[in-house]
């Protein structure tokens, strides 16, 4: 059984502050400090129940090291498991990407194939969506980009 499911969601965030201690300790100060604003961000937005875009200082700031940590705190705080694996995932087109794994499937290269082509597959579907939403709406006279 799993006892991280039982914790409550100050237990969750306890086990957040201390992993933000432990990157403190090695991010660059600013590098940091653009990570604890959208940590702090998302608190709010979880605590008052949103869903929404995530606004988190100076965008350039957020890559690399910065998103790899922060989706190792979202993984923390949702599950409350701290044994994640943020793994690399590019998108179909070689774009960055990201996905957090369990210890077991970042250790089998099958299962991350596997999850590659997914998120491929997914990809490629979502575009298309958005390329006949875009033309439709252009078909409409509106503006896609508003």
């Amino acid at each position: 059984m799993n006892d991280d499911a039982d914790e409550t969601p100050q237990e969750r965030m306890a086990k957040v502050e201390l992993y933000l201690e432990s990157v403190k300790a090695r991010m660059a100060p600013e590098d940091f400090e653009t990570l604890h604003q959208a940590v702090t961000e998302m608190s709010r937005l979880i605590s008052e129940g949103h869903e929404g875009v995530l606004e988190a200082g100076d965008r350039e700031n957020f890559a690399g090291d910065v998103q790899r940590e922060f989706l190792a705190v979202m993984a923390i705080a949702t599950t409350g498991r701290m044994d994640h694996e943020v793994i690399d995932m590019p998108g179909p087109d070689g774009s960055p990407g990201y996905a957090v794994v369990t210890p077991e499937v970042a250790n089998d290269p099958a299962a991350i194939a596997e999850l590659r082509q997914q998120i491929h597959e997914w990809t490629t579907e979502q575009q298309a969506i958005n390329k006949e939403l875009d033309g439709i709406a252009r078909a409409s006279g509106l503006d896609p980009e508003d």
